[in-house]
């Protein structure tokens, strides 16, 4: 048996920019083919796994979709990983300043925002089965 999938993706705060999106999705061909019928971005396929590749989500770029049949039953294809890059944190957190520990003496310190790898896990999809 087989499996057409569908994956949709929106970015709801038109403020944050997502640099080198990957999605992660485990499909196997055995007993069948892989057959991308529509993909926003690139992917590839290796070692039982189809990587979903899109460079910037931004509001310039805010959805894409990602559809496809392989074999196998809806949950053949969990879990879904999701990783990405930021310049900023999720919230506009600022430090107001750095106290050593058990004193009220100031530390001197330097605010910087590091490009940061967040992954995400997802256990549901939606499926066309």
């Amino acid at each position: 048996t087989g499996c057409d999938v569908n994956i949709e993706y929106e970015l709801q705060d038109h403020n944050l920019e997502l640099f080198n999106v990957l999605v992660s999705i485990p499909v196997s061909t055995q007993g069948g083919t892989l057959n991308v019928a529509q993909c926003d971005g690139s992917y590839s396929h290796s070692h039982g796994v189809l990587e979903w590749s899109l460079p910037l989500v931004d509001k310039t770029n805010s959805n894409g979709t990602l559809e496809f049949s392989a074999p196998g039953t809806g949950d053949s294809f969990y879990p879904v990983n999701v990783s990405f890059n930021m310049n900023k944190p999720f919230c506009d957190m600022k430090i107001r300043g750095v106290t050593l520990a058990g004193t009220d003496k100031s530390v001197p310190y330097t605010p910087s925002v590091p490009s940061s790898r967040s992954n995400t896990q997802s256990s549901s999809l939606d499926s066309d089965i």
